[in-house]
């Protein structure tokens, strides 16, 4: 596959449901800086998810996916920080734009984001960095899954 199946104006749209769930204005303030950029959209949107959506897209549609999954995951868990882990997931997206330092660069302000987006930052997890990690894991899970079913079944 060379590019994402879906159309990519769902899949913008899938973040920006998302982004619309964010609460806490400082974290809408910082998403809405990126999320509704077009030049940053053109890059982002021809990304590869380099975990299983190898294909132009790919990143943008594991972004939408993950994205999606963390809001059903609040409805039963309303004590997670969900603005903080729809702000990490979309910015993740965003990040993949820039080199690792450019991103560093643009998010230092926000420390409780830092974490999410460079591991090696981490010193204690949080519930949300474990549901964070876990989601992309679960979404990257059921892409490989069902990429295997549907090439058994020739479709």
């Amino acid at each position: 596959m060379e590019r994402t199946p879906y159309s990519v104006d769902f899949l913008w749209h899938q973040l920006e449901v998302a982004y619309n769930e964010i609460r806490k204005p400082k974290y809408r303030e910082l998403v809405k800086k990126y999320l509704f950029d077009e030049e940053l959209r053109k890059k982002a949107e021809k990304l590869k998810d380099k975990q299983g959506r190898n294909y132009s897209g790919g990143l943008l549609e594991a972004c939408a996916s993950q994205a999606s999954l963390l809001m059903c995951m609040y409805d039963n868990y309303p004590e997670i920080d969900i603005d903080l882990l729809l702000t990490a997931v979309i910015l993740k997206l965003f990040c993949s734009v820039y080199t690792k330092k450019e991103c560093y660069d643009k998010l230092k302000d926000y420390q409780d984001v830092i974490p999410f987006l460079f591991k090696k930052s981490r010193k204690k997890p949080s519930v949300e960095i474990s549901v964070f990690d876990s989601v992309i894991k679960l979404d990257n899970k059921i892409y490989l899954k069902l990429r295997r079913r549907r090439k058994s079944n020739g479709t």
